[in-house]
């Protein structure tokens, strides 16, 4: 092992290991009759069935039904009602070039999605249709 610094790290785990072996098994070790072999963890599945992340076409579909949206809080209620998980908020931001942190709440990457799609047109209008002339000028 090059990193000298993981040794106490290390005997530590292995001394667990060996805390649970049975007497059996120490002298197996012992006698060289057994081995003790590195597995990788093995994730159990969730009790709960989750949902699929969405795919690229349900994103689309996402993205066109927000497009659409009149005002923001239309759109959170879209989002909301979709119960979308973070990786696929995650890639719809990714994808509109939405800049959010995996370290992001849903909360905080939905009002981002949000933003993006309703929110910059919304401003956009507002700036086309607001006159700043003053009275003057519009004669």
């Amino acid at each position: 092992m090059k990193n000298t610094t993981d040794y106490p790290r290390l005997l530590k785990i292995l001394a667990s290991v060996l805390e649970k072996l049975t007497d059996e098994e120490i002298r197996g070790l012992v006698s060289g009759e057994l081995n003790l072999v590195p597995e990788a963890k093995v994730k159990k599945q969730a009790a709960k069935t989750a949902s699929p992340a969405v795919d690229e076409t349900d994103i689309t579909a996402v993205e066109k039904r927000l497009s659409a949206c009149g005002s923001r809080e239309e759109g959170r209620k879209i989002l909301s009602s979709l119960k979308l998980k973070k990786a696929s908020l995650l890639k719809i931001a990714e994808g509109q070039g939405i800049s959010v942190r995996k370290g992001d709440t849903v909360a905080v990457i939905s009002d981002a999605v949000v933003e993006c799609f309703i929110g910059s047109r919304l401003r956009g209008d507002a700036f086309k249709t607001i006159d700043l002339r003053g009275e003057k000028e519009k004669l």
